[in-house]
């Protein structure tokens, strides 16, 4: 299989996973999200590139929103969070800026991409609520400490988990 072909069957393959686990593992609670979903982007940037993870953040997202809430006015901002995630990550590991083997630096940088994540999703939400008439500053930002532990405890799950399988599908390819 020619090297991009099999980067497109890769980046389709990770996209799908994104969707599975947006829809099967996210938790919500009051403001409050919790999710493995990021996972294939984490990979797909890692190992195939800046473009692939973009390609997964963006298309697995914008799948998840038509999914779950239709296409709504504000689609789009949503999806920008994902996207952002898979193209930042992707640059970091693509340029060598952090290895996996710098133990210390890919932890921060994954627990870093996790908050910034989350902070890009706050204020996509504070969009849909004035958007759609229903912001309120204590449901928007009151829960922001939690929502930002939530997304360190994920970013730690990630680190643990994201070597393992970068591995396994390196010896795969």
């Amino acid at each position: 299989m020619k090297d991009s072909t099999k980067k497109i069957v890769l980046t389709a393959l990770y996209i799908a996973l994104f969707i599975i686990l947006s829809i099967y593992t996210t938790i919500n609670f009051q403001g409050l999200k919790i999710t493995i979903q990021n996972l294939p982007i984490y990979v797909a940037a890692i190992t195939l590139g800046a473009i692939p993870g973009a390609i997964v953040g963006f298309a697995g997202m914008l799948v998840n929103q038509i999914i779950t809430y239709g296409f709504t006015a504000t689609t789009l901002f949503w999806v920008l969070p994902q996207t952002i995630l898979g193209a930042v990550c992707g640059y970091i590991f693509e340029n060598d800026i952090v290895k996996m083997k710098h133990t210390h630096r890919f932890w921060a940088t994954i627990i870093i991409l996790q908050i910034l994540v989350t902070i890009l999703n706050t204020v996509v939400y504070a969009i849909d609520a004035i958007i759609f008439s229903y912001y309120n500053y204590l449901v928007i930002f009151g829960p922001i400490i939690l929502r930002l532990m939530a997304s360190i405890l994920t970013g730690i799950v990630y680190c643990v988990v994201i070597p393992l399988i970068v591995d396994i599908v390196k010896k795969i390819h």
